[in-house]
């Protein structure tokens, strides 16, 4: 049913063109790539990360693959340099709390941003770069160690213990390292060197993220809990048992009910209430409330900003202590570029530092950050588009997924993700008349409200056809053999041929070159000649279809233009009887009218989606 439902790409052989008018500038992608998923950016080296059937690999903005997915795991560019291992094998452990992922057998070593790899892959475990040093696990003692970036070991920690939803890193040249001595688990503080500053004793402490103004947070009592994999723990702490310690490892503040991190020179903390709830609150490093403890939630400071949640409401409020907006929204985003998605009264609103909404969306219900300018933004049916800070919509909501940064969108349809210059996209929209979307991905040469648009489109998401160059498709260019068969190719799931190479005028740097290979294993062309430029006729596609099909015998069609002894006479009636062709008009065929790019894609779209 496959293969006879594909015949029906002979149809395109007798579409007439429409007229149509001139098209409008669109925007074009600096580069579109065949890979699952992007799961990450690294600002610092410019390099994204993606998936491929499962494997990770890197590339630039432009498209350019720096490093093939191969990658079983890969952590993300810090200071340069990205951990990563080609072995292992994903497990998901489920110790009663979150689900952890563990790679076991995994053999990490470092890649830089060129993607050359400088640290050997000897390590089973391995955390990301901080202030010039990274720690790992050796694969062989199974003993934490210290790296540089040229993968030299400084230190080792024989006695040292992180579980597999724990990592150590460096920060204001302190790193705090869970250690067993005499049974008891402590936390040894060390330097950039590797060398022992002091040894903290508390039950708990905050090592994963270590200090931050001078202070990492403690709790004094408690009780940790290993899972029953014995590859992960969690901590459960007595009630108002949290405090800091200073870089001496001296108490700096204590009798709080839960402590945070710091963040940008302010941490969350909680007090616990005449009525035995938790209220929470803000605090500098000498431990004064710059926010009063009055909140029932608060959200880490940001951008000079945090998130205060008072009876069901959230506000934002500044470094002060002053709320910058009142307690009006159901839920908030973080603040980036002036501006924080928020969600009240049901609606997705953009609103400034001051709380004053910009615009709001109304078929949106979430949406990310800004960046560049814009922000990407989902429906409800969870398709994508892209938003600018007055809130026009620069893109329709028709992408299946959207990520942007640093300046590039990366928007996803059908198998291709496609990047775009995010200033490109706001200029094209700037430039078009009022009330209309410039066309973004589009070809300049194929108008929105062309009879092949939605077939360019389709064709283009699932990389069965590519332009002509320029911003270019050429929908009335004349089909070539080589186009036609390797569209045929494409759709049908772009087959490995396993012949070696039939032809004396095709070669390996040839775009057509493994359809063509396919095309004859698959008995379409003879061997010999492919003749790839050759200008497809409809008793040539016709023929091509006929073949795929098997070469069926068939009544013969009457046709004033088709003799009875042409070698594509069967392949036409065949076409006839099928329903695909009922010839070009007055009892004619038109055995040598050419098909043209559009007619190809149009009837290649109607058959695959239709």
């Amino acid at each position: 049913m496959m293969k006879r439902k594909l015949l029906a790409l002979a149809l395109s052989c007798l579409m007439c063109l429409a007229l149509v008018g001139p098209a409008r500038a669109a925007v074009e992608e600096i580069a579109d790539l065949r890979v699952d998923d992007v799961t990450a950016y690294s600002p610092e080296v410019g390099i994204y990360t993606v998936v491929e059937r499962g494997l990770y690999g890197f590339c630039a903005a432009d498209g350019s693959m720096l490093a093939e997915p191969a990658y079983v795991a890969v952590g993300e560019f810090s200071e340069g340099m990205a951990a990563v291992s080609l072995a292992g094998e994903w497990t998901t452990v489920h110790d009663g709390g979150e689900p952890v992922r563990v790679l076991q057998g995994g053999r990490f070593g470092y890649v830089n941003a060129d993607c050359a790899v400088t640290v050997p892959m000897r390590y089973s475990r391995a955390f990301p770069f901080s202030e010039g040093r990274a720690f790992a696990v050796s694969a062989e003692t199974g003993r934490l160690v210290l790296l540089d970036q040229l993968g030299q070991e400084l230190a080792s920690y024989p006695w040292a213990e992180v579980m597999e939803n724990e990592s150590i890193q460096f920060s204001e040249g302190l790193a705090v390292i869970p250690t067993r001595r005499g049974g008891a688990l402590v936390y040894m503080v060390v330097d950039l060197a590797g060398r022992e500053v002091c040894v903290l004793t508390d039950v708990y402490v905050d090592f994963t993220n270590g200090y931050h103004s001078g202070r990492v947070a403690v709790s004094s009592e408690g009780e940790w809990i290993t899972g029953p994999s014995g590859l992960t723990r969690r901590f459960e702490a007595a009630p108002d048992s949290w405090g800091y310690r200073d870089v001496k490892g001296e108490a700096a503040g204590g009798g709080f009910a839960a402590a945070q991190s710091f963040s940008e020179g302010l941490a969350a903390v909680g007090l616990r209430s005449e009525r035995g709830d938790v209220l929470y609150g803000f605090i500098d490093p000498e431990g004064a409330f710059i926010v009063p403890a009055e909140y029932d939630e608060v959200r880490p400071y940001e951008n000079g900003l945090a998130a205060l949640r008072r009876g069901g409401r959230w506000a934002f409020v500044d470094q002060t202590g002053r709320t910058t907006t009142g307690f009006a929204y159901d839920e908030t985003g973080r603040f980036a570029e002036g501006v924080a998605l928020v969600r009240s009264d049901g609606r997705l609103r953009a609103v400034d530092e001051r709380g004053w909404t910009l615009f709001t969306c109304e078929e949106a219900v979430s949406g990310e950050p800004f960046s560049g300018g814009v922000t990407v933004v989902r429906r409800a049916d969870g398709l994508w588009g892209v938003c600018d800070r007055e809130g026009n919509m620069l893109t329709a909501f028709d992408y299946e997924n959207a990520r942007h940064w640093d300046g590039f969108l990366w928007l996803k349809r059908g198998d291709l993700w496609r990047v775009y210059r995010t200033e490109d996209v706001i200029d094209a929209n700037r430039a078009a008349p009022e009330g209309v979307t410039a066309p973004v991905g589009a070809f300049i040469d194929v108008p929105q409200d062309s009879w092949y648009a939605a077939a360019v489109t389709w064709a283009t998401d699932h990389d069965v056809i590519t332009g002509t160059g320029g911003g270019q498709f050429s929908p009335d260019k004349p089909c070539t053999v080589g186009e036609i068969i390797t569209f045929l190719w494409r759709a049908l799931g772009r087959p490995a041929p396993e012949v070696e190479n039939p032809f004396t005028d095709v070669f390996p740097t040839n775009y057509y070159y493994q359809a063509a290979l396919w095309a004859c294993q698959s008995g379409l062309v003879e061997d010999g000649e492919f003749g790839a430029a050759q200008l497809c006729t409809r008793s040539m596609a016709v023929t091509y279809l006929w073949r795929l099909a098997g070469g069926p015998f068939s009544m013969a069609a009457l046709f004033g233009d088709v003799p009875l002894d042409a070698p594509y006479a069967q392949a036409v009636s065949w076409a006839v009887e099928e329903g695909i062709t009922a010839g070009s008009g007055d009892g004619l065929f038109s055995p040598e009218g050419i098909c043209s790019r559009g007619q190809i894609v149009t009837f290649l779209h109607r058959y695959l989606t239709e």
